[in-house]
């Protein structure tokens, strides 16, 4: 009889220890790991995700597709991957019952490219010990706060894309749109790659390549609600010079979708423009017959005030030449961090190139006294970019005082021109503080290995002459207009008085 119930309690004592281990094996398949991670205590068990083990077929469950059982997340760093820069070729699960349609990550794949955005970003990106500094935001917290997010919107083992997609967008403007750190929208996705199509140059040709791949065109084309991917900037609230405006604009002509000239109280030149993507040749043409029938003007108000940015070239090549009475050289200082990201997308970032130059010495602090070594925590580049402006060879110049009207809305290469107008006194600013990243060149794009979500961030980090990051204070106008007062009145009122002394 003893050795009966021996036998019994070894039996079962076997099965115990057999389903334990099939269960710790299944455990193990389901939850792969993401990057590495400080050490923390493990989150508590999700029943949600467990429901992944169910080797179904794809059928709904309270409105949720089954899918079968997710693959093993891969183990190694993205940097570390063959595919590196490019998206993994998996398949996107996408349930074409819905209109439109799903998609859907694994939890695994979602934290996957979360880690790796992090990872990139805090290799690639200069901005976050400048934005601890001061603005007091701490990416340790933000990341560790939205990866509970993330996880928390896990459902039969996975994220919908929209919970995704809307995550990554949180988790990034914490960060208050410093140095150009956006998730990509499919208008600003259309955008690059017309843009860097043709161009042969290797630092574009490779944001093509990477904007470009097949797993985030399939994202972007086929399955966007521009309720999860909102819009990246902001409209000012003068972006129409028709409307709330305290002066009138006599003879307002809009000579494209961008550029409208008229002339304020009826006496003084002004144009307005509301964004710096490229006007064609016939707006250009249009915008130059304007300029010289300023010969005998005293002053030209020039509008960029709801203005958040485009392409720096529209203004460096259509207006600035058919103005300037001389050239104008002018150098700017740059720091940067030799991630892989970086050095992939450009293979001379770290050397000097062209008119850019690399530091090899600290011959830098001679230069550019206003910046302080504590305000390069983390940066290993040190770079200076010189540029010269040409004013273009035309009859009937304009040779009176040129007004820069912005406001907190002047960002990219709105803030550019802002920043050079007041660095070599092209222009008078004149209204509110700007909203900055205009001293740096093109931003850099990553694409998330599992999903294909883009991401664009900056990847200098830049200084005003006062010694401030531009990219966070963005630039202080040479006449701030007064509370409860407009730019443009102020600006008036400054052309007034300087006619009458």
């Amino acid at each position: 009889m003893k050795t009966k119930l021996i036998c019994c309690t070894v039996v079962a004592a076997m099965l115990l220890c057999a389903c334990q281990t099939g269960r710790e094996s299944q455990n193990m398949i389901e939850d792969p790991p993401a990057l590495e991670q400080p050490e923390q205590e493990a989150p508590p068990v999700d029943d949600r995700i467990e429901a992944e083990e169910e080797p179904e077929e794809a059928e709904e469950d309270d409105g949720f597709p089954r899918f079968p059982p997710a693959p093993p997340v891969c183990e190694l760093d993205f940097t570390e991957t063959e595919s590196f820069p490019f998206p993994f070729e998996d398949e996107l699960r996408i349930d074409y019952l819905r209109s439109p349609p799903r998609i859907f990550l694994t939890t695994g794949q979602a934290l996957y490219d979360y880690d790796t955005m992090w990872r990139l970003l805090e290799e690639n990106y200069p901005y976050f010990e400048a934005i601890q500094r001061e603005l007091g935001i701490d990416r340790e917290e933000v990341k560790a706060e939205y990866r509970q997010i993330l996880e928390g919107h896990a459902s039969h083992g996975y994220i919908e894309h929209g919970d995704f997609i809307q995550t990554i967008d949180g988790c990034l403007r914490e960060f208050q749109s410093v140095g150009h750190l956006f998730l990509v929208t499919v208008d600003l996705r259309r955008d690059v790659l017309d843009i860097f199509r043709d161009s042969e140059d290797a630092p574009y040709q490779n944001i093509f390549k990477i904007v470009g791949n097949p797993k985030s065109e399939l994202f972007y084309r086929c399955y966007y609600d521009k309720r999860q991917l909102p819009y990246q900037g902001s409209n000012g609230s003068n972006s129409d010079p028709k409307k709330g405006e305290p002066v009138s604009i006599e003879g307002l002509t809009a000579i494209s979708e961008q550029l409208s000239t008229g002339y304020a109280e009826g006496r003084v030149p002004y144009l307005k423009i509301t964004s710096f993507r490229q006007w064609d040749d016939a707006a250009q043409a249009k915008l130059e017959v304007f300029f010289s029938s300023l010969s005998h003007e005293e002053h030209l108000i020039i509008d960029v005030r709801g203005n958040t940015g485009g392409d720096d070239n529209a203004w460096k090549r259509g207006i600035v030449p058919f103005l300037a009475q001389q050239e104008y050289e002018f150098a700017r200082f740059w720091g940067a961090k030799s991630g892989s990201l970086n050095l992939m997308v450009e293979p001379e970032f770290d050397k000097s190139r062209g008119s850019i130059t690399r530091y090899t010495d600290d011959s830098w602090q001679e230069e550019f006294p206003y910046i302080s070594l504590d305000m390069l925590t983390g940066i290993d580049i040190l770079l200076k970019a010189s540029s010269t402006l040409r004013c273009a060879d035309v009859p009937d110049k304009f040779h009176g005082k040129i007004w820069l009207l912005v406001d907190k809305y002047c960002y990219s290469a709105t803030e550019a021109l802002a920043c050079f107008c007041k660095e070599t006194g092209f222009a008078t600013l004149v209204g509110t503080q700007t909203g900055g990243s205009g001293k740096g060149a093109q931003p850099y794009f990553m694409a998330l290995p599992y999903s294909g979500l883009l991401v664009e961030y900056e990847t200098y980090l830049t200084f005003n002459t006062d010694g401030t990051y531009n990219g966070i204070s963005g630039t202080v106008p040479d006449i701030v207009q007064e509370e409860g007062s407009d730019a443009l009145e102020t600006c008036l009122m400054a052309i007034h008085g300087e006619s009458r002394s």
